[in-house]
């Protein structure tokens, strides 16, 4: 019986077709997998899964939406930044060059002059900073002088306060800032002892500040938290704000406000405060601010932030391990450890380091490393990495000490000068508002702060010219007559280096026979006429013969006389 026909074709191929499609198949597959190892693997992102019964859903997912705009918004903003700094760059670079076309030399000393590299000599950076300080107080109105509460007398200058004072234009306000480190009972004695002289408002700095890049479009998301380790609340701004305005000769004009105080005091972080933006450079290093920088506050205060008054080394040395600004590599921090070690309460330090007693400041630095986990290699401890650890706590805002006012109030201030000082200011109203501001704050107890016997009103420099004497620096050599020396002493070794050279290279010819061959340096024979000098007989010392024995050496030994 025939077969039926199938309805379907049949699957049958030739091997060589069936291995060529397994051939290309297998090649697909290779530039899939080398694309996919390339470009990486896409991972899907996933949609925020709030459920539909989560209540405020649609308040949330706008709030994720802001954030992200956001985030974007601040990366265009950084790139912005950056690209407007690389152009101010290549701008500054392209003038110097344009400079340079310009001054042609036109002797040879100084084309030599131009080729040679100058020692590049640092500015003293001392001196530029007594420049600035004298520029902010000159173009203020109002001098703010900001002190530390910890230790008020001792962030005072003198020589800053009669500068201020010699002008009977100016004004001269406190203000006492890190009011939260200390306990209130000592805010207040200090208060009450300064408010004798000058005006002294009391203030805290805010810790949760925003960066001025950010937009503000009035959510929370908008802030950038700097510190959240403390109270991110302003205290005292309002009111230091409503005196300024007081100020003011009208309400359309407006006055100039100049910071002063020395270093770690809080000039910088103050402004932002007031602004409630990051204006200027904050940091827990010290001389952070190098330049003088003018920050609008509203429409009539403008102030200008200065860097730290310069310390005269007349000081008693505490103040001068606690006050300088300029460190140098030769400074000794176990020193300066060891003088505020000296003026404190032992069971203090102990109870707030959680150490136990010591003897002196090695060993505290010793166990305070130990503590910490600051040790090198094989266990022993690192305590310069210690002293300075505990520097920069007692100098920042992390500890809390406090010293006394003085019992005898020694006014270095005339009474014209201290009537003229409280003009506009209404001494019951500031008093008032300065125990509100101590009633809001939470400040330490006197158990768990340090005392701190030792309070001195701290001398400054101003003057420029008394920095020459006491702090000379090497400075560049501008007169031409010692370049033209340094040129002459250049020529000279040029000189003597040739004239060797040639020296060189005679000796060498001499040596040279005419056939190439070097001649053999003549043997020289030691006879008994030859004399040696007495350097020369120590240097050849005495000769030695192994062919004879010498007839003093006794060969013969008795080991009887050693092992009997």
């Amino acid at each position: 019986m025939r077969r039926p026909k199938l309805k379907k074709g049949s699957k049958r191929m030739t091997c060589s077709r069936r291995f060529k499609i397994q051939k290309k198949v297998r090649e697909h597959n290779r530039k899939v997998k080398k694309e996919a190892k390339k470009t990486g693997p896409k991972k899907t992102k996933k949609d925020i899964s709030i459920p539909n019964d989560a209540p405020f859903k649609e308040d949330i997912l706008r709030e994720a939406e802001l954030r992200k705009q956001m985030r974007e918004d601040l990366k265009k903003a950084q790139k912005l930044e950056r690209q407007n700094e690389v152009a101010k760059k290549r701008k500054l670079e392209k003038e110097d060059k344009k400079e340079k076309k310009e001054a042609k030399p036109k002797d040879k000393k100084e084309t030599q002059k131009a080729t040679k590299p100058k020692k590049q000599v640092a500015r003293n950076p001392v001196k530029s900073f007594c420049i600035e300080v004298n520029k902010a107080i000159e173009a203020s109105d109002v001098v703010l002088e900001v002190l530390d509460a910890r230790d008020p007398l001792g962030s005072r200058c003198l020589q800053a306060e009669q500068l201020v004072l010699q002008s009977p234009k100016k004004k001269l306000l406190l203000v006492l800032n890190k009011i939260d480190l200390v306990p209130k009972d000592n805010i207040e004695k200090w208060l009450n002892f300064l408010n004798k002289e000058i005006p002294t408002i009391a203030f805290k700095c805010s810790t949760q500040v925003r960066e001025k890049n950010l937009p503000s479009n009035g959510s929370k998301a908008t802030s950038s938290i700097v510190d959240i380790s403390k109270g991110t609340v302003c205290y005292g701004g309002d009111s230091l704000l409503r005196y300024l305005h007081g100020f003011c000769p009208k309400p359309d004009e407006g006055i100039k406000v100049g910071l002063i105080g020395f270093s770690n005091v809080g000039k910088s972080s103050l402004i932002n405060s007031l602004k409630q933006f990051r204006v200027c450079n904050v940091g827990a290093l010290k001389g952070t601010t190098r330049i003088i920088q003018d920050v609008n506050i509203d429409e009539n205060i403008k102030m200008t932030d200065s860097p730290s008054l310069v310390l005269c080394p007349d000081n008693p040395p505490v103040t001068l391990a606690m006050r300088n600004v300029f460190e140098k590599d030769n400074d000794d921090f176990l020193e300066a450890v060891r003088l505020i070690i000296k003026h404190c309460e032992k069971q203090q330090i102990m109870l707030k380091y959680n150490i136990s007693d010591f003897r002196n400041s090695l060993e505290f630095l010793d166990l305070v490393a130990r503590k910490r986990g600051l040790l090198m290699k094989g266990g022993v401890t690192n305590v310069k990495a210690a002293a300075r650890l505990f520097l920069d706590d007692w100098m920042g805002a992390r500890l809390s000490y406090h010293t006394q006012p003085p019992a005898s109030s020694s006014f270095h201030i005339s009474t014209e000068q201290i009537a003229t000082m409280r003009k506009g200011v209404d001494l019951k109203a500031l008093d008032e508002h300065n125990k509100s501001i101590i009633k809001a704050l939470r400040c330490p107890s006197p158990a768990s702060s340090i005392s701190f016997h030792f309070s001195h009103m701290t001398n400054g420099i101003l003057d420029d010219t008394e920095l020459k004497e006491q702090n000379p620096e090497p400075e560049e050599q501008d007169s031409d007559e010692e370049e033209d020396a340094a040129d002459d002493d250049d020529e000279e070794e040029e000189e003597e280096e040739e004239e060797e050279e040639e020296k060189e290279e005679l000796m060498e010819e001499e040596l040279i026979e005419d056939n190439g061959e070097e001649k053999k340096p003549k043997e020289v024979s030691l006879t008994s006429e030859t004399k040696l000098t007495e350097p020369a007989k120590e240097s050849a010392g005495k000769s030695v013969r192994f062919d004879k024995l010498e007839e003093d050496a006794d060969d013969a030994y008795d080991f009887s006389t050693d092992f009997n």
